[in-house]
C-alpha cells in the first residue's frame, strides 16, 4: 500500500472497540482480491468512516473492509437505512470540510439513498457514494443479479450528483475512485458516485495493483479560484459609495476559516450583517450582526451576497406564500453576488432559484474573493483616508441599533418564557444554558422555531446548516454524522429536531447508541407537520374555507407516539415527555450528564405548534 497520505487518519477516540474483527490474517499492505486495493486508496486518500447499509451487491468491498483493512480507516458504520446513512456522510463533511463515504446496495439501495444525494448536491456537500452493481459478465451472475442490476446505474442520481462512473476494470475501479474524489473536493463541492461491479470486487489479482501516490496535486482538488480583479475594484467602489451597505453570509459559515476574512472585512466596510436563514456565518454579540431584523434587506442600498445560495430570495424577489401576491424585490438597490454559484447550472432541477440581479459578479471561492475584497479595501484607504474615517464612524453607529435588537429578543424570550405548552424560545433558551459552557457544535435546528439572539455563535463553524434540498427525514441522520465528527474533536454534538423529522429515519438513533458516540438531541414535539398545516390554513383562507380543519392530515395526535421510549428502544437514554416549563432545565442537565458520560441523549418536549 502507498503510505503517502496527504490526507492523514488519526485513529478514532472512541467506539471502534465495538466491531473488532478476529482472526485477520492478511496483511494490509498485500491485496489478494480487486476490492483490497480499493480499501488500501479509500485509506490513502484519508477516509475515517464508510457510512452504509449492508448489501449483496458490494459485499466483496464489505469483506476487504473489515477483514482486510481490519475495520480501521475507513471504519464500517452500519445504518438502518440507505437515507440515514448518506445523511450521516453530508453531515460529517460538513463538519469536517473533507470528503466522507457512504456505500450504497445497488439500485434499491441507490433508490433509497437518493433523496440524501439529492441534499447533499444542494448543500454541496463533498461526499463520495460508492455502490455495487451487476456484474457485468452474465456468466457472474445468480439469479436475483438480474433483478438488481441496470445498464448504467449511475442515471438513478445522474442529475443531482457532479459525477458519476461505472468503470469496467479493477485498474478503472481505482482510477475512478480517485478522480471521483478530486471532483467531490473541487469547489463548488458536491457529490459522486462510483458504481462497482460485484464481479470486479471479488476479482482475486494475479499481481499487485499499482495505486496513486495521491499527494501529488494532480490527485488534490485544485488550489481556491479568485475573482476578477477589475470586478473585485468595481465591487468595492459600490460597497464604498453606498450609504447603507449590507453584508448577508451563506453557506461560508460551514468553513471555520471564512470568519476572519469575513469579519475582518464587515467592520473594515462598516456595513451591516445578517445570517442567511439556514447557516451561521458571523458572532452573535456583534455589534454589526443584525440578524433577526426583519426585511433589513429594504434599508440597504448596495448589497454584497457571500456564498448566498439562492440571492433572489434573500432580497425578496419571489411570490409570498399567497402564490397571487408577488414579492417586492429591493426595487433599486445594486446586489453583489460573490459565489461560485454560475459553475453549478443544473439542467434537471431548478437549483439556485431563478437569475439573480446583480450589479456586480465575483466569481470565485468565497473566502479568496473576501481576502481580494480586503485587499482591495485596504488600497482604496490608503489612497484616500478620508474612506476609513467614514466606514469607522458607520460601524460605531450600529452601537445603539444592536443594542435596541438584543432588547427585543430578549423581551420576546421573556414573554414566552412561561408558556403552556413549552415555546420554542425557552427551549432554546434552556438548552443554550445547559451546554454553553462545554465545546459544543449544533447539528441541526429548527429553521422556523429558531429564536435569534439566544445562542451565541462566536462564528461559522459551529452551525452544521441544513438538508440542502429540504428532504424531510435527514435529521437524525444529520444529527448522529455530526455527531461522529464532534466526537472525534473533543465537542458536544447537540440538536433540535421536529417530532415529524424524527419518526422517519429515527433508526439512526441506533447506529449512536452502538458505536457509542454521545450526542444530545432535543425533539421540537408539536405532534404536526407543521408546515404543511400553516399552509393548509393559509389556503383555507385564501378560498374563504373554514382554516380549523387544517389539523387533518398533518397532525399525528392520535396515537401520540412515546417518542422517548422510541429512542430507548435503540439504545439511548432518553427521558420525555416533558410538558412543563420548569421541568425542561432540569431535564437537559440530567442529559448532559448522561452525554458527559458516554450515551447518546434524547429529550422529548411537548412544545408549542409554531
Amino acid at each position: 500500500m502507498n503510505e503517502t497520505n496527504p490526507n492523514p487518519v488519526e485513529p478514532a477516540t472512541g467506539g471502534a472497540e465495538v466491531e473488532a474483527p478476529v482472526k485477520l490474517e492478511v496483511r494490509r499492505n498485500a491485496a489478494q482480491y480487486a476490492s483490497d486495493a480499493v480499501v488500501d486508496l479509500l485509506h490513502s486518500l484519508g477516509f475515517r468512516y464508510v457510512f452504509l447499509n449492508p448489501g449483496s451487491s458490494f459485499r466483496g468491498l464489505h469483506d476487504s473492509f473489515v477483514n482486510y483493512g481490519g475495520n480501521r480507516a475507513p471504519q464500517v458504520i452500519l445504518c438502518a437505512h440507505e437515507d440515514a446513512a448518506v445523511s450521516m456522510a453530508q453531515a460529517y463533511a460538513n463538519a469536517t470540510g473533507r470528503a466522507s463515504l457512504a456505500a450504497l446496495h445497488d439500485m434499491v439501495g441507490l433508490m433509497h439513498g437518493a433523496m440524501s444525494i439529492y441534499n447533499a448536491y444542494c448543500g454541496r456537500s463533498p461526499v463520495v457514494v460508492l455502490g455495487g452493481s451487476g456484474p457485468a459478465d452474465p456468466a457472474l451472475r445468480r439469479a436475483i443479479d438480474y433483478l438488481h442490476s441496470a445498464n448504467t446505474q449511475g442515471e438513478l442520481v445522474r442529475p443531482f450528483v457532479k459525477w458519476d462512473d461505472e468503470p469496467v476494470t479493477a485498474e478503472g475501479v481505482i482510477e475512478s475512485i480517485t478522480r471521483a474524489h478530486k471532483i467531490a473536493t473541487t469547489g463548488p463541492k458536491g457529490p459522486v458516485y462510483v458504481a462497482i461491479d460485484a464481479g470486479i470486487q471479488e476479482q482475486k489479482l494475479d499481481g499487485p495493483i499499482e495505486l496513486p501516490d495521491v499527494s501529488r496535486a494532480c490527485y488534490q482538488a485544485p488550489p481556491a479560484p479568485a475573482a476578477n480583479g477589475d470586478a473585485v475594484a468595481r465591487a468595492v467602489d459600490l460597497l464604498l459609495g453606498a450609504s447603507f451597505p449590507l453584508v448577508i453570509g451563506g453557506r461560508v459559515g460551514l468553513n471555520p476559516d471564512a470568519g476572519g476574512p469575513l469579519k475582518e472585512f464587515v467592520e473594515l466596510l462598516g456595513a451591516a450583517y445578517q445570517d442567511v436563514r439556514n447557516y451561521v456565518c458571523f458572532p452573535t454579540a456583534h455589534v454589526q450582526n443584525l440578524t433577526g431584523e426583519k426585511d433589513l434587506f429594504r434599508q440597504a442600498d448596495v448589497v454584497l451576497g457571500v456564498d448566498v445560495e439562492d440571492v433572489t430570495a434573500e432580497i425578496g424577489g419571489y411570490a409570498t406564500r399567497d402564490r397571487n401576491v408577488k414579492g417586492e424585490g429591493i426595487g433599486e438597490v445594486k446586489v453583489i453576488d460573490l459565489s461560485q454559484n454560475e459553475y453549478v447550472i443544473p439542467t434537471w432541477a431548478r437549483i439556485g432559484g431563478s437569475l439573480a440581479p446583480t450589479a456586480e459578479q465575483l466569481l470565485a471561492d468565497p473566502v479568496e474573493g473576501l481576502k481580494q475584497l480586503i485587499t482591495r479595501l485596504k488600497a482604496r484607504f490608503a489612497d484616500d483616508p478620508t474612506l476609513a474615517a467614514k466606514c469607522a464612524e458607520r460601524a460605531a453607529a450600529f452601537g445603539e441599533r444592536k443594542q435596541a435588537l438584543i432588547a427585543r429578543q430578549k423581551k420576546d424570550v421573556e414573554e414566552a418564557w412561561d408558556d403552556v405548552p413549552i415555546s420554542s424560545a425557552r427551549l432554546i433558551g434552556e438548552l443554550w444554558q445547559a451546554v454553553k459552557d462545554r465545546p459544543w457544535l449544533l447539528t441541526l435546528r429548527n429553521a422556523r422555531s429558531w429564536r435569534h439572539g439566544v445562542w451565541q455563535f462566536t462564528g461559522g463553524g459551529e452551525y452544521l446548516g441544513h438538508s440542502g434540498g429540504g428532504g424531510v427525514g435527514h435529521g437524525p441522520g444529520a444529527i448522529v454524522g455530526g455527531a461522529f465528527a464532534a466526537r472525534d474533536r473533543g465537542q458536544l454534538a447537540v440538536g433540535i429536531i421536529g417530532d415529524g423529522d424524527f419518526m422517519m429515519t429515527s433508526g439512526a438513533l441506533w447506529t449512536a447508541a452502538h458505536y457509542r458516540v454521545p450526542g444530545l438531541v432535543v425533539i421540537f414535539n408539536n405532534a404536526s407537520w407543521y408546515n404543511d398545516e400553516a399552509h393548509q390554513v393559509e389556503i383555507a383562507g385564501q378560498r374563504n374555507r373554514p382554516p380549523e380543519n387544517a389539523w387533518i392530515g398533518t397532525t399525528t395526535l392520535d396515537p401520540k407516539v412515546d417518542l422517548a421510549g422510541l429512542a430507548r428502544s435503540y439504545g439511548c437514554w432518553a427521558e420525555g415527555p416533558v410538558t412543563e416549563p420548569d421541568e425542561l432545565a432540569p431535564a437537559l442537565a440530567r442529559a448532559v450528564g448522561e452525554v458527559d458520560a458516554g450515551r447518546f441523549a434524547v429529550i422529548d418536549v411537548h412544545t408549542q405548534r409554531k
